[in-house]
């Protein structure tokens, strides 16, 4: 079983529609998978046509009124869902130092009733994003193909080895870039992604996710893209994404 951490520190670079139609295509691969929604925003929760008003939902499972078992509600396009809420922010402000691990104890119970457990990560380097990504086994940094974005990659990647591998011992996680709004037509986007490889080399994802007005459609009509278009190069992309966690898995068991 993997827990995937879809994170980056700055926002807009497709990490919701990364994490939600990732999850799909892993559904219809015949995987079991679980989407928990960290982020207050609560717009993965949203995509997936869930209301984020319903309780019981993530802050009733970090707040310890609930387990996370019973807080878990099935989407339509068969991925069940720890939803989120706008009182995650509550839940922020609440967590001191030592809970950082909080995350990761509460869905141990969950992982064998799963394939996949997929963390949409929310922005920033507060305590919630720290949790999402000390859960993970694999870290997957969605960044747009652009300079700012690269920046924002090795942010992350300094503060996961820096802090999170020397002082939380969690050296058995990998980190994976995906690069998202990609415009193969354009000099820029090849370019951006030939410099990080140069850098990263294998950690660099080959599959990448072009930019496309379809995503937006998709969050509008509340179905991953894969439902609404599957046969728009964004849903075989997220196909492909799929095909390598699973071959990434059955490596790593």
């Amino acid at each position: 079983m993997k827990v995937v951490s879809f994170s980056i520190f700055k926002g807009g670079t497709g990490k919701t529609t990364s994490t939600v139609n990732t999850a799909a295509a892993l559904v219809h691969k015949g995987q079991r998978v679980l989407l928990v929604d960290l982020d207050q925003q609560a717009s993965a929760t949203r995509y997936v046509d869930l209301d984020p008003e319903q309780s019981p939902n993530l802050y009733d499972v970090f707040l310890g009124t609930k387990p996370a078992a019973l807080a878990i509600r099935k989407a339509n396009c068969g991925v069940h869902v720890l939803t989120s809420h706008v009182l995650m922010a509550a839940i922020e402000e609440a967590l001191e130092p030592g809970d950082e691990l909080k995350l990761s104890h509460l869905l141990t119970p969950l992982k064998p009733s799963y394939d996949f457990i997929l963390i949409d990560n929310p922005p920033g380097k507060a305590m919630l994003a720290f949790n999402g990504l000390a859960a993970a086994d694999l870290i997957i940094i969605p960044a747009s193909a652009e300079r700012m974005a690269v920046d924002g990659v090795a942010d992350l990647i300094n503060h996961v080895q820096k802090i999170m591998w020397n002082k939380f011992a969690l050296t058995h996680q990998e980190l994976r870039i995906l690069f998202t709004m990609y415009r193969a037509t354009t000099s820029h986007s090849p370019a951006i992604v030939a410099n990080a490889q140069k850098i990263w080399r294998d950690n660099v994802l080959n599959v990448k996710i072009p930019h496309a007005i379809i995503f937006s459609k998709s969050y509008d009509a509340k179905q991953p893209i894969g439902a609404l278009a599957p046969k728009h190069q964004g849903a075989i992309a997220y196909e492909v994404l799929a095909d390598w966690l699973i071959d990434y898995e059955k490596t790593a068991r």
